[in-house]
């Protein structure tokens, strides 16, 4: 399933041309040695049960002696004196009968039991004649001599030659009882079909599969021969296994890390409000489960698309090749397979993810009826809801039922079908093979064929069922990447020195990205350089949206943020950020050493500077007890931190960077009082100089502040100092109390330093 992302997706982060060529050639190579194998197995199991032996034409079926006897009917007089003459090079006047041609008789017999005719003799002679054509014509006319009878041993067929007068008759050896030819075996007695021509080549090309060695006699060598061949393929073929796995990993690698680095760049560039309405989670996915999905879709591509069709038309041209009949009769069977079992499988499948979702809504109500204990209580809802549940119970119980049965009935059903149809095909071959059209070597050939050939169309089913879910992840992954980034910098931007007037803000307005809601509207304050301002509010994203303006973590739908009465729309963002520095409660540290969590992995700061930093915000204490100090990886894997260990932290990141303006989100979790103190001591110390705008969540922080700032649906509803605010607003002094209340239900958590 190729569609328009996947192959975009492709086009932009699949690289390595080479590399993705290579998998493609070592999968078709693999598919082509698979099939050599098989070849060989043929060889092996026909030398096995016929121990390279040529059959007399007694051993021959009545099938077979009416082809010999056609065979023979059609060769040449030139070809049948040819093989008379070297089969009987003894032989008198009266073996000219052998030649005969149209001998009605003769061909008669080939239609009666060998053993019950008068001429049996005859076409004994005539079929080891054939022989010696077949292994001449088939192989090489050095095989054929190979295959004659010493020219020292007499043979007596028909009238014998004369005896020496002086000696009496000597008891002669037959040349040709089970003698060991090898190939040539197989080669005669599939001469006419294409095993036969293919045999006599290779037998052609490798003389050792019918000649003797110094020191094993002809079938060993052959079956040493054999097995040092397969040995090579089979490590011919580990080899290109493993290099196409190597090189489609390689391949894929490369364009998942690609990906992700996008996604993980794009995410950058996104607008704070977007990354905390959910941008977040939706980034995470997309650079995990999604980018896995797309690579999973690349791997099988690189390794199925191509391997798999050119290992199932080889394989379907192998069974075809060896028996068309059998072969036709397993296409038959393979689609009553495909009609019957994939079709049934295929509704349980369904039944399944109905059934699945049903589950999942009924689920859903039970965790509601679990959540309404207190209405139950109040209301004396005993025995209804009680009902309900049961109810409820039922309906989920009918859904479980549903989806483990498809579950459990899908794959069975798939697999007694197929079961069914290997069993009609082992009859449909043992009968060819009773009946002398196919020999054992060629029904157990076809059996792995037919293994094989199910694993191919299996690779192949499976790269199309990646191929889709890559799709719909590729389709998430581009509707992501082509949304609109963060404000760019503008290319004649100014560089911002250190605040020493005033931060404004001009008719600020802010709409929310991603839901469209009016977050700030036409908001006009000035902050003074070297105050202390706190924002409050009853909307939290309101009041992070209005302080995310400041390092133009976002941009103002209207209005203008001027630093320095310079619009910070056209700034740098490099001297921007190194002015402002924010501590915001979902950043406060990450997985990695203490130092990189202070000094963000910066050649620029050493670390005294960061143990500086660290002193100035408390933070050096308990760091130092830490198992390895500075170097200590925290987070994740590492070493966890109390919520004010991580706070201080952060702050000391903050003060690293000696802002000229301090953005402090306050901690509204469980930090203790002396650690609330110690942050209290950290900024009295550090505010000298600098613009500090808190995000207030305690009454002292309030008091301290030389203004403050009230949020009220989007505008600026009053401002001024805490007393005046508490006295004349009626807003700000119900917020309070509400924010007294809320501390005093969930009273501070004691953290242990």
């Amino acid at each position: 399933m190729d569609t328009p992302a996947l192959q975009r997706l492709r086009a932009d982060f699949v690289k390595a041309r080479a590399a993705r060529t290579g998998a493609a050639v070592c999968a078709v190579l693999n598919a082509v040695v698979t099939v050599a194998l098989l070849l060989l197995l043929y060889l092996f199991v026909d030398l096995l049960a016929y121990r390279g032996e040529i059959p007399h034409y007694a051993d021959l079926s009545a099938a077979q002696k009416r082809a010999f006897a056609d065979e023979w009917a059609a060769r040449t007089e030139e070809d049948r004196k040819e093989g008379v003459a070297r089969a009987y090079p003894l032989a008198d006047a009266r073996f000219q009968r052998l030649l005969a041609k149209d001998d009605e008789e003769l061909k008669a017999h080939s239609k009666s039991k060998a053993d019950a005719h008068p001429f049996a003799d005859e076409w004994e002679d005539r079929w080891r004649a054939g022989v010696y054509l077949a292994l001449r014509d088939r192989v090489s006319r050095a095989a054929a001599d190979a295959w004659l009878p010493k020219p020292e041993v007499p043979v007596y067929r028909g009238a014998p030659a004369e005896a020496p007068k002086d000696k009496e008759p000597v008891e002669v050896v037959d040349p040709f009882a089970k003698p060991e030819y090898g190939a040539l075996s197989l080669a005669v007695r599939e001469r006419n079909r294409w095993t036969g021509r293919v045999v006599g080549n290779f037998a052609d090309l490798a003389g050792w599969t019918w000649k003797p060695s110094s020191f094993l006699p002809t079938n060993a060598t052959y079956l040493t021969g054999l097995f040092v061949l397969a040995f090579g393929l089979a490590l011919v073929r580990g080899v290109l296994v493993n290099a196409t796995a190597y090189l489609a990993a390689a391949v894929t690698l490369g364009a998942v890390t690609r990906l992700r680095r996008a996604i993980h760049q794009h995410t950058a560039r996104r607008g704070t409000l977007v990354m905390q309405a959910g941008g977040v989670s939706e980034a995470s996915e997309l650079l995990t489960r999604r980018a896995d999905e797309v690579g999973a879709s690349l791997n099988a591509q690189l390794r199925s698309s191509v391997g798999a069709p050119v290992a199932a038309a080889l394989l379907v041209a192998l069974v075809v090749l060896t028996n068309v009949w059998l072969a036709v009769a397993f296409l038959a069977l393979a689609g009553l397979v495909w009609v019957v079992g994939g079709q049934v499988a295929a509704h349980f499948r369904r039944e399944t993810r109905l059934g699945e979702r049903q589950a999942a809504a009924a689920n859903a109500l039970l965790a509601e009826s679990v959540g309404l204990f207190r209405l139950v209580k109040c209301y004396l809802m005993d025995r209804f809801n009680q009902t309900r549940v049961e109810r409820q119970l039922t309906e989920s119980a009918r859904a479980n039922w549903r989806t483990l049965r498809g579950a459990a009935l899908a794959g069975p059903l798939l697999g007694s079908v197929a079961l069914i149809t290997e069993v009609a095909l082992l009859y449909l071959g043992g009968r060819a093979v009773l009946t002398g059209g196919f020999t054992v070597a060629g029904l157990l050939t076809v059996a792995v064929a037919l293994v094989a050939l199910a694993l191919a169309l299996a690779a192949f089913f499976d790269h199309m069922a990646k191929a889709r879910t890559g799709a719909a992840a590729a389709e998430a992954i581009y509707e992501f990447l082509e949304r609109k980034g963060e404000p760019a910098e503008a290319a004649d931007a100014e560089y911002l020195p250190p605040l020493t007037t005033r931060i404004e803000f001009r008719g600020v307005s802010l709409t929310d990205p991603v839901t469209g809601r009016k977050l700030l509207t036409d908001l006009t304050f000035a902050v003074p350089a070297g105050a202390r301002v706190a924002v409050v509010g009853p909307d939290p994203d309101e009041r992070r949206a209005l302080v995310s303006l400041v390092p133009r973590l976002l941009d103002p739908s209207a209005g203008e943020v001027r630093i320095e009465d310079k619009n910070v729309r056209w700034v740098t963002h490099e001297s921007l950020r190194a002015q402002v520095a924010a501590v915001f409660l979902d950043d406060l540290t990450f997985t990695d050493t203490v130092a990189n969590n202070i000094g963000c992995g910066s050649p620029e700061y050493t670390l005294p500077q960061i143990i500086e930093a660290a002193k100035l915000a408390h933070a050096h204490q308990f760091i130092e007890r830490l198992p390895y100090g500075y170097e200590t990886l925290i987070g994740g894997p590492g070493v966890s931190l109390t919520p004010g260990q991580r706070y201080r932290v952060a702050l000391a990141r903050a003060l690293l960077r000696d802002p000229s303006i301090l953005v402090i989100e306050e901690p509204a979790g469980p930090i203790d009082d002396d650690t609330l103190a110690l942050l209290d001591d950290t900024l009295a110390r550090c505010s000298a100089g600098r613009t500090i705008v808190f995000l207030a969540q305690r009454l002292s922080t309030l008091r301290r502040a030389d203004r403050v700032f009230l949020l009220r649906n989007g505008t600026l509803a009053a401002d001024g100092a805490h007393d005046d605010l508490w006295r004349g607003n009626d807003h700000y002094r119900r917020l309070q109390m509400v924010a007294d209340a809320t501390a005093h239900e969930h009273p501070a958590l004691k953290v242990s330093e």
